[in-house]
Parts: C-alpha cells; structure tokens; sequence
C-alpha cells in the first residue's frame, strides 16, 4: 500500500481537530511537532527576516505552557538560530534537519554530521568566493549544514548558483546537496533527516497508546516526517501548501502559515483542564 495520498483527497486540518482533541482527552497527552519557516513563520526573502505572528507565537506559548502537551520545532535551521527565532523556553528544538536536539531533557549532536564540520567549512569558503559576484545569492553556514538561498538572485543566474555549489560539493567526500523551496542545501551524507528525528523525539518521550502525535510542516523535506508518522496509528502528518503537492504523505493540509496560527489557537481554545 502506497504511503502516500493524492493532494485531492486530502481533508482539511481544521477538519481534524474535533478528533486531535477527544483523542488529547482521552489520553491526557498531544504531541505537536511544528516546522518553522513556511510554518510557523510566513516565508520571506532573506532569512534572518523570518518572525512568528503575533497570534502564532502566544498560541505556541500557551500551548507549551500545558502541562498535557509536548511541542517541539522541528527546523532545517541551525539549532541556536531556531531558538533565537522561537524564543519559548521549556519544549524541544530540532535543529539542522534534526541533527542537532535539545530541550525537554535532550541534548544530542549527531556524531558523523559534527564530524564532517571541516569539509563543510571547505565548501563554504569555496562557494563564497565563487559566489561573490552573484547579486541575491544568500549563504547560510548553519554549523552542521549549510545553505544557498537563490530567492533573490536574477533568473538568467540561478543555473550558475546550482552548478557552483554542486561542483564545490563534488570535490569533497562525504557530503550530499538537497534542495528545497528557493534554497540548496550542502549536508553530511549520513542516514539522517526528519524522519529520523521524530522517531528519535517520540522513542523519547513514549507517550501513550492513543495519543495524537502531530506534525505540521511545508516543505519537501517534512515528507520524512510524515512518512514516520504513518508508522503510528494516531500520527498524522499536515503539509502547509496553498495547492499541495500531487502526491505526499501527509493526512491533511493547511493553506498558510496564518491558518497554522489560527489552528494552534484553536488547540490551545480547546485544552482539557
């Protein structure tokens, strides 16, 4: 049986929360996993730019602050960066895809990914020079990953910024690219992704038979995580997408970050005492 649904048959999440909440009731426990950017945050040019809604961040809060609730941002960002950008105390944060996890009693670094450090420096430094003339192009050394963002480079250049970081990749082992929305990736070439690190949150935090476990995100490397989810019989995947995709492993769509915050409103409304 195939782990994923066409984008047609996909029920709106709103649609789910009378079930995520009877079954929060009735277990005592809901685990809400959230990306960030295109998420939690709207997309925006640059990524420092990148800020959670007013509304979003005090539905967050609040929901962090139940003590029936386990939250944890699930982010391609840098583990310090998704903190800073966050900036809730008391729930988990996974950084650089998940290689990086702390809060909530964690505290792990992927061994192979904190060891390919120098390589990625190599590229890094390569990438910069050979990118300097490039207008728009944006490098991110996020410690464990790094990332080119081509949002604002002109059209007519952005087959350059590929060509570029996959020729300064190339000359270094164990290293792999990834892309994503306006965005290349450089990573360790280990085992390792989303996925892997909501299995690794959930062995964690064992939480009871029945509990919903949530995982809200909008790009395709949270695909990882939704096909994780399947594994659970009350895991369920929501991807943000204005027309999602023709096919992904999500149960449920959101059309944009503004309806993630106003979905997390809602949970945080409807908390059993």
């Amino acid at each position: 049986m195939s782990s994923r649904h066409s984008a047609r048959s996909l029920p709106h999440a709103m649609e789910r929360v009378g079930p995520w909440t009877r079954g929060w009731q009735a277990s005592g426990r809901i685990v809400l996993l959230l990306d960030f950017d295109g998420t939690l945050a709207p997309i925006v040019d640059h990524p420092d730019g990148a800020a959670m809604p007013t509304a979003t961040r005090a539905a967050v809060r609040r929901l962090s602050e139940h003590p029936g609730v386990y939250l944890a941002v699930v982010s391609g960002r840098g583990l310090h960066d998704a903190r800073q950008k966050v900036g809730i105390r008391g729930i988990a944060y996974a950084g650089n895809h998940g290689m990086e996890i702390q809060g909530a009693g964690l505290d792990r670094v992927h061994p192979e990914a904190a060891a390919a450090r120098p390589r990625l420096e190599q590229v890094r430094d390569d990438v910069t020079r050979r990118l300097t003339e490039i207008p728009g192009a944006i490098i991110e050394d996020k410690g464990l990953t790094l990332s080119i963002h081509y949002r604002l480079v002109p059209r007519d250049l952005v087959d350059r910024v590929m060509s570029t970081v996959a020729s300064s990749a190339e000359k270094v082992e164990g290293l792999r690219l990834t892309d994503g929305k306006k965005v290349v990736e450089v990573r360790p070439d280990v085992d390792w992704q989303k996925g892997k690190a909501v299995e690794f949150l959930l062995e964690n935090l064992s939480p009871p038979d029945g509990t919903p476990i949530i995982y809200i995100g909008d790009d395709r490397t949270d695909e990882d995580a939704f096909i994780a989810l399947r594994q659970r019989s009350a895991g369920e995947g929501v991807i943000v997408a204005e027309s999602p995709p023709a096919h992904t492993a999500a149960r449920a769509f959101l059309r944009s970050p503004e309806e993630v915050g106003e979905l997390l409103g809602i949970l945080a409304e409807r908390a059993p005492n």
